[in-house]
This record gives C-alpha cells, structure tokens and sequence, in this order.
C-alpha cells in the first residue's frame, strides 16, 4: 500500500506508533499514498509526538497537517499537498467511504480473514488489466457496470451489487450452471480465454437481453441482429437455435481472436477452413469481446470456430489443456497464470502459481 520508495516509512512517528492509523492510496492524477493517524485530543500528552511529525515532514519531502476535530485530532501525512487539502476537507466535512453507494453491503463480506474490497468504477487505477488483444478502454467500459464492488478474500471472490438488472453479475447470477469442455480443446500460446457454458440457450438469452435493456442497449442490440438477417438472409436468433448452442467461448492473444461455440450435436471434423457466411454473428449475439472479423470458420468435432484464415490455420486444439477446469460453471476465465471459474456455489479465483 505505501510507494515503491517507502517514503512513509521515513518519519520517526514516536508515541504516535501505537496510535490507530490507516493507509490510503489517493487518484490525484497519480496514486499517491496517505497516512492518517489519530493524535489524541487537545491537551493530551500526544500532542508534542504531534508537533514532532510535523517538523520533521518538510525535511522529508512530505506534506502534513494537524487536523482538529470534536473528539480526536488526526495527523495527515503525504507526499502531495493537493492530498492533504482534499483529505482535510473530507475529514472535517465527516464524508467517509461509509457513505459511498453499497459500502454497507461489503460490510456484510467481511469475516474474520483480510479482504480488499474494490469499486469497480476506479479499481482499473489500481490494477493492470490489458490482456492480449483487449485494451484498457474495453476491460473499463465493462467492468464498471459489472457490479458496483468486488471484494476478494482468499481464493474467493464477491461481486457485490443492489438489485438492479443493469449489472452483468445479476445477469450471470440469473442463469444455472453449464457443462464446460473448452478446458479439453483450448489451443496452446493462448493469453485469454472467456468461456460461458450455457444450460439452456432460451434462459441465457431472456438474461442477456434483459441486462441490455436495463442498460438502454436493447434496441441497438436488435436493430444490429436485424442488419445481419437482411444482409445474410438468416436471422442470427434462428440460427443460434438450429444450432444447438452449448458454450459460446472467445479466444485471444496477441495478434488475434478467435470465437468458439459448441453446438449440439458433432460436425464435419475434416479441417478445412471455410469462408463464414455468418461473419459478425457471434460478436452481434455474445457480445463486443468476440471477434467480429471472423471471415472464415472451421468446425472441429462439437466446436465451430471462427476467425482469420491465417489462425484458423495454425491453431492446433487441445495443445494448451490446463489441469483443474471446471465440469461446470457459469463462466470460467483462463489467463495462463490465473483462473477464475463462477460456480453456482461460489466465484473462485486459482493462482497457478501457489
């Protein structure tokens, strides 16, 4: 939590080193770190240790602040003085991150182990999330509206949300358990992998469009399926369904994406890459994070995959097989150090470096 030149460790905090405290990191263009520590009330013997920490903060390159309040004084120490201002201002003003939306109901997660809650409309500050071909921008835009906060305990993970429709968790909570076999065919050199087992495709789709009409994007959502039937002559929902769709999957690394669905019953196992008559379906049906320059298919035993010919025609299926994948999930996540798979019992997070 403090900077990489452990700069807060500096001061000499003297009979203050008992005193509560707590650590901050504060978005001020960059993270900057912030110590807060309780310095007793007028009059109390802790008021020289006080005065001593102020002193000794502009020899140290530090910002720092007594701030006097009703019941307990505070001692703010920072690196930026735009911190302390803000702080100061919070702090007397008795704003909290008690007040922030849904903060009581991360109160309710949390146990008698450490946890680190994070809201999602700013965690993307704390946390490096490009990954293969999505960018920054991509992971943002949904991650915001997933839930409004994770809490992470352990292995476990929480997303924590009100009852709203418009967040993606209360779409995924919605929807049961799927039987999952990309772990059995997932090619080798692979960075990301998204994978939603679906048990009922009927289900899945009420779901789906009921998040996007929360988040006023039913309409473009449909007005974009309806471009494609006119344009291909099939309807992609009537498609879905002749096709018995079983596990919508997208594939990355860097250079390329590749979708891949698992219908209902096998297919033509001969290799040949074709041109896709359905190119944008997926991308139009799942979602954004598939490829939608998917020109060309090729279909593997219960796999339709498709993508650019150049891929398709040096992906070699089940060369990357990792141990431990679920035989059903919700939606399982494969990056090659960790994997998150959301079951109906809970969200778990398997580090394969542990």
């Amino acid at each position: 939590m403090l900077d990489s030149s452990s700069l807060l460790h500096r001061p000499d905090y003297g009979r203050l080193a008992r005193s509560k405290a707590v650590v901050a990191l504060c978005d001020v263009g960059s993270l900057t770190p912030l110590v807060i520590v309780e310095a007793g009330r007028h009059g109390s013997d802790t008021s020289a240790a006080a005065a001593a920490l102020l002193r000794q903060a502009p020899e140290l390159g530090l910002s720092a602040e007594l701030i006097e309040l009703p019941q307990h004084n505070a001692v703010a120490v920072s690196p930026s003085p735009t911190v302390i201002s803000i702080v100061r201002r919070h702090i007397v003003s008795e704003s909290s991150i008690l007040d922030a939306p849904c903060f009581d109901m991360v109160l309710e997660h949390l146990g008698g182990t450490d946890v680190v809650a994070c809201r999602n409309s700013g965690a993307l500050k704390l946390f490096d999330v490009e990954l293969a071909t999505f960018t920054r921008r991509e992971a943002a835009s949904f991650l915001k509206d997933a839930c409004e906060w994770t809490v992470f305990s352990g292995e476990k993970m929480t997303p924590v949300f009100p009852s709203s429709e418009k967040y993606y968790c209360n779409f995924m909570s919605s929807v049961a358990d799927g039987q999952s076999k990309l772990g059995s065919v997932l090619p080798s050199g692979v960075q990301l992998a998204l994978d939603f087992p679906v048990a009922s495709i009927q289900e899945w789709r009420r779901g789906y469009e009921t998040w996007l009409d929360a988040r006023v994007k039913l309409e473009q959502y449909n007005k974009r399926l309806s471009d494609l039937a006119k344009k291909t002559g099939k309807n992609p929902l009537n498609w879905e369904k002749e096709i018995g769709v079983r596990e919508v999957a997208v594939l990355a690394a860097p250079g390329y994406r590749v979708n891949m669905i698992r219908v209902n019953k096998s297919v033509s196992r001969d290799g040949t890459v074709r041109a896709n008559p359905y190119t944008g379906f997926a991308a139009a049906l799942y979602g954004d994070a598939f490829n939608a320059a998917d020109s060309c298919i090729l279909y593997c035993g219960d796999w339709m995959l498709s993508g650019e010919r150049q891929v398709l025609d040096t992906l070699n299926l089940g060369h990357g097989q990792p141990s431990g994948w679920p035989s059903r999930a919700r939606a399982a996540v494969y990056t090659p150090g960790r994997r998150l798979y959301w079951t109906n019992q809970s969200i778990r997070i398997w580090n394969v470096n542990q």
